[in-house]
């Protein structure tokens, strides 16, 4: 049976795959959320500031979901949605993982965040826990930016049930794509780059680039765009279209189901 792993991103919780999740085990997946070690502000404190804390916050994110990847018995297919889509990208590029799908994803080094990005990193609110700097998006900015195009009733409870604060570090030193850097050295997986046509957080155009840019490897690489959907494509209407695409083409690139 194969095995995917749904990693968690930025700015929203890892309940945000809780439909994926039930959607890929009805078709026969075993799937795992991962996460932080612990929810919260104390999860992203005990990532960021252990023994390996020299190193960039996003290089620190990344070796903690390897490790866990590394423990599985099989190499499993690895599933991210804005950060944790870079993630993907990164452990991909480090031979880790069977095959790749980064849906909205944060771009890599080398490839320009976009306007939108920027912006919702440098208007967020401010908070300090933890001995940490985090940012927390109002539900102003997330019904504007993360929930278009749904409605503001609809939106509400996604808010209160989604959102959590991110490092401010991390949120910065990725946008300047440091810790970021794809090396091309090892032999990767298939990866789907996959974006959304409204989206005012990682816009099409970003994805796009940066599918352009990993066609650099020599390995199997596909872009999907679903005009008229969101940033949370993954849990608004329509939702399930996006996941079986994906069923679809893990089926084309690993010949099994």
């Amino acid at each position: 049976m194969s095995h995917i792993c749904f990693i968690q991103g930025d700015w929203l919780n890892p309940t945000v795959w809780e439909k994926f999740e039930r959607h890929f085990k009805a078709c026969g997946y075993a799937c795992s959320i991962l996460s932080l070690p612990v929810s919260g502000e104390q999860g992203w404190h005990q990532v960021l500031h252990g023994k390996d804390a020299r190193f960039s916050p996003l290089k620190c994110l990344v070796d903690f979901y390897a490790i866990q990847i590394a423990g599985f018995s099989t190499p499993p297919i690895l599933i991210g949605h804005a950060m944790g889509g870079l993630i993907v990208q990164l452990l991909l590029d480090r031979g880790l993982g069977l095959a790749g799908v980064a849906i909205a994803s944060r771009p890599p080094q080398r490839v320009s965040p976009g306007f939108h990005s920027i912006l919702q990193i440098l208007t967020a609110r401010v908070e300090r826990r933890q001995g940490m700097r985090f940012l927390r998006m109002t539900p102003a900015q997330f019904f504007c930016r993360v929930a278009y195009p749904g409605s503001r009733p609809s939106a509400a409870p996604l808010y209160e049930q989604l959102v959590g604060r991110v490092p401010q570090t991390l949120m910065i030193t990725a946008a300047l794509g440091v810790g970021g850097r794809l090396l091309f050295t090892q032999e990767r997986g298939p990866l789907l780059l996959i974006s959304a046509g409204d989206d005012r957080m990682v816009a099409s155009s970003v994805v796009l680039a940066n599918y352009f840019y990993q066609r650099r490897s020599l390995a199997p690489t596909d872009y999907i765009a679903f005009p008229g959907h969101g940033h949370l494509l993954i849990v608004q209407p329509g939702w399930e279209c996006v996941a079986d695409r994906i069923i679809e083409w893990l089926q084309q690139q690993l010949g099994w189901f």
